[in-house]
């Protein structure tokens, strides 16, 4: 449909998934340097509220809905996307979730196409793909050069880019009749399983409060809760925290634990390694409370206090609650 970079949505139970937003972000970087335009394309069955949320940030959606398409499956998504786009287009990006290092080797084998997964970012350069990853059990950051004459298929990092927001003016809805064989979908939607027991997604917070080892023990853990239940948000935790199960590693932030970028984040007791950093430093307002007046986090943070965290967090809760 003309576009050089194509974002696949992704959604479920009638929710867009963040990372859609991403994938948009990063597409425009990507088309501008291609020359072209990002499109998104939207596959499902009764979608077409989804796809004016997804237009409302001013891109074009490509709509295909069919009954085979009620359930990602990787067979039907690759039938609707190759019906849809006619021709590869330059760059497809998905994200590296489970349904999009799913689908994007799928796509790779039939399109002949160089892949490239799990980046934390993406440019082109004169025509050459330069993806930006993070190995052994990143500590290590990585940049691959790709350069072919085929498409570019890349899946992105949730959280490694700032997802775009509503636009003035929204993009138009295009939808696309497509022809699917349920046969070839390669397997059946039976239903989602959850686990019994659910945490926190940190990543979707507003406000994170995080500990690091400055509170010393796990019986200081509701100084903590305490301020986050005041300012309305979830605790969050350095690696170490996590590392000694006072807190799950669902909470844990940084390079092996989750990327959030929150209206607020509140370090308290954390002295900042570059792992931890790397999963935060995007925040809107940093807050670093620590006694070290030379901890790294300080260099990343907006305001510092230094101060004990366990007397000087007390102190904050109670002025927040008589003000």
């Amino acid at each position: 449909m003309g576009a050089n970079v194509v974002a696949v949505a992704e959604h479920r139970e009638g929710k867009i998934a963040g990372v859609t937003y991403e994938l948009v972000a990063k597409g425009r970087e990507l088309a501008a340097k291609t020359g072209g335009a990002v499109q998104v394309a939207l596959l499902g069955k009764g979608v077409s509220g989804l796809a004016g949320e997804v237009a409302s940030r001013g891109v074009e959606v490509l709509l295909a809905e069919h009954d085979a398409l009620a359930a990602y499956t990787a067979g039907g998504y690759a039938q609707a996307l190759a019906a849809m786009l006619r021709s590869p287009p330059k760059i497809l990006l998905a994200g590296h979730t489970s349904q999009g290092f799913d689908l994007a080797p799928r796509l790779a084998a039939e399109w002949t196409a160089p892949i490239v997964a799990n980046c934390v970012d993406l440019a082109m350069e004169d025509g050459t793909l330069i993806a930006s990853r993070k190995i052994l059990n990143d500590k290590m950051a990585v940049e691959l050069a790709v350069t072919s004459e085929r498409p570019y298929i890349a899946t992105l990092r949730p959280g490694s880019v700032k997802p775009v927001g509503p636009a003035g003016a929204p993009g138009k809805v295009t939808p696309v009749s497509v022809l699917i064989d349920p046969a070839k979908n390669g397997r059946t939607f039976h239903g989602y399983e959850r686990p019994e027991v659910q945490d926190i997604d940190i990543a979707a917070a507003d406000v994170v409060v995080s500990a690091g080892r400055g509170i010393q023990k796990k019986e200081n853990l509701p100084v903590i809760e305490g301020l986050a239940k005041a300012l309305g948000g979830v605790v969050g935790a350095s690696r170490p925290l996590t590392d000694m199960d006072w807190l799950p590693k669902t909470r844990q932030v940084g390079q092996s634990g989750k990327t959030v970028r929150p209206k607020l984040y509140i370090a308290c007791g954390i002295s900042g390694a570059m792992q931890h950093i790397a999963g935060m430093k995007d925040a809107g307002l940093i807050i670093a409370i620590n006694t070290d007046p030379s901890a790294p986090i300080f260099e990343v943070a907006h305001y510092g206090v230094v101060a004990n965290v366990l007397e000087f967090v007390p102190a904050l809760v109670k002025e927040l609650k008589s003000g």
